[in-house]
């Protein structure tokens, strides 16, 4: 990828972070439209500077895994991918099992499940397109990705165990991650000799 491609993923993504952020401000938060004009633009440009701070944190945990995923292919070789189910499912436990045990009093487990639930399912859906555009070796990679790597991202939110601010954090960070695992094959396939860059 040269430096071209990279700003355009860069600031793609920053501005996939920021207008997501600046929408779930906007439909989160409806009080903000009886505070007055200037409450109002600052309120607005606080969820776009939100939205780009997102933007950074899923841009560094998705280079970060490119760089273990190259470790773990050198490690693992063969038995990579199974690893990362395996990182998956204790991923999905850990979401579920420590978070019950933290905020759980009188809730029921099954409470806890239906969120990890369908980050996994949305990962999957991901996995699926990202399969259609490249091949069958991108499923288990993409959902990796997707679930583990926006989880991990997603910690401070999920300390606060506050369902807005939860909800706020997540969906940039899905969103962000999504775009840019969906251009790295674009980004990083060669041009035909003769195409032009």
């Amino acid at each position: 990828m040269n430096l071209k491609r990279w700003l355009y993923l860069f600031f793609s993504t920053l501005m996939v972070g920021a207008v997501t952020s600046l929408i779930l401000g906007l439909l989160l938060e409806r009080n903000l439209w009886g505070m007055g004009t200037l409450n109002i633009m600052v309120g607005l440009i606080g969820h776009l500077g939100a939205g780009m701070l997102f933007s950074l944190i899923s841009q560094m945990g998705f280079f970060a895994y490119l760089a273990i995923h190259n470790f773990g292919l050198g490690l693992f070789r063969s038995l990579w991918s199974p690893v990362q189910v395996v990182l998956i499912a204790f991923t999905f436990f850990d979401l579920v099992y420590f978070r019950y045990q933290l905020f759980g009093d009188e809730a029921s487990l099954f409470s806890f499940i239906w969120l990890p639930l369908g980050i996994l399912v949305y990962s999957l859906i991901i996995a699926f397109f990202k399969v259609k555009q490249t091949n069958s070796r991108a499923a288990v990679p993409t959902v990796f990705l997707i679930f583990v790597v926006t989880v991990v991202e997603w910690i401070p939110a999920l300390r606060e165990n506050n369902l807005l601010s939860m909800y706020y954090m997540l969906i940039p960070l899905l969103l962000c991650n999504s775009w840019q695992v969906m251009q790295l094959h674009r980004l990083t396939q060669k041009k035909a000799p003769g195409k032009g860059a």
